[in-house]
């Protein structure tokens, strides 16, 4: 299809490839990791090049597939930003925290134990 990330001995990577919202601050780090992704790719694959970049697509794909997903949702958090502002401090504080999907309560709780404990008891749902 025409979504392929190389073409011949091209590949691409980063911004390039995708791109994040800023909002979740992960784009250098996705390019990075991209480029991680491509050399174990390609040294796993040492006398296939096209074999190592189908690798570096399968494996790489559905990860940052994911996070641009929630680069998006966290994005459209902000296009709602007035409405966040009028939150109680915890409720919006709860908000932010979970904007992009990444991070559930489940996460949250064992991330900010004390932050949660207060938040709960604030009868917030």
């Amino acid at each position: 299809g025409d979504d392929r990330w190389s073409h011949l001995n091209m590949v691409l990577v980063g911004d390039g490839l995708h791109t994040a919202h800023f909002s979740i601050g992960s784009g250098t780090r996705l390019a990075m990791e991209d480029v991680i992704a491509l050399v174990e790719a390609l040294d796993a694959e040492p006398n296939d090049l096209r074999a190592g970049l189908e690798r570096y697509e399968a494996e790489r794909r559905p990860i940052v597939e994911k996070l641009v997903t929630a680069a998006t949702t966290s994005a459209r958090w902000y296009l709602d930003f007035e409405d966040h502002m009028k939150l109680a401090p915890l409720d919006f504080a709860y908000a932010y925290i979970t904007r992009s999907g990444r991070i559930d309560d489940e996460r949250l709780r064992k991330l900010a134990p004390k932050f949660m404990e207060r938040y709960d008891a604030g009868g917030a749902a």
